[in-house]
């Protein structure tokens, strides 16, 4: 049974400085949820004033917090916007955001589907 609700993910990949700024500000405009990670950037994205050189890469690495969150479509810029007005220095390194349509979601305590699942 699937909704015509329309979602968005929200990618962002952030500096990890900056996640604290940025995690605060989302919650006080009470994103529904996210998920923080820990991840590595390598290549062009990675920031070159923190990379580390890494043997099992090969390559210059740099520490960077992913935050996934989902959320209904009319709410996408007003998140957007909190990330870049947080995560800006104007240096490289600062990040992307990502934004993939998603289909469908599904609780599963409360197995709710489309928005009221989030």
């Amino acid at each position: 049974m699937i909704k015509g609700d329309t979602m968005k993910e929200i990618k962002a990949y952030i500096r990890p400085s900056m996640a604290e700024k940025v995690i605060s500000a989302l919650e006080l405009a009470d994103v529904p949820g996210m998920t923080v990670i820990d991840v590595s950037t390598i290549g062009k994205w990675a920031d070159p004033q923190s990379s580390k050189l890494s043997i099992e890469y090969c390559e210059k690495y740099s520490t960077t917090i992913k935050i996934e969150l989902v959320c209904e479509e009319n709410d996408v810029n007003k998140f957007v916007e909190i990330i870049l007005k947080n995560a800006h220095t104007g240096r490289k390194g600062d990040g992307k955001i990502f934004i993939p349509e998603i289909s469908e979601a599904v609780s599963i305590r409360t197995k709710k589907h489309g928005a009221e699942a989030i």
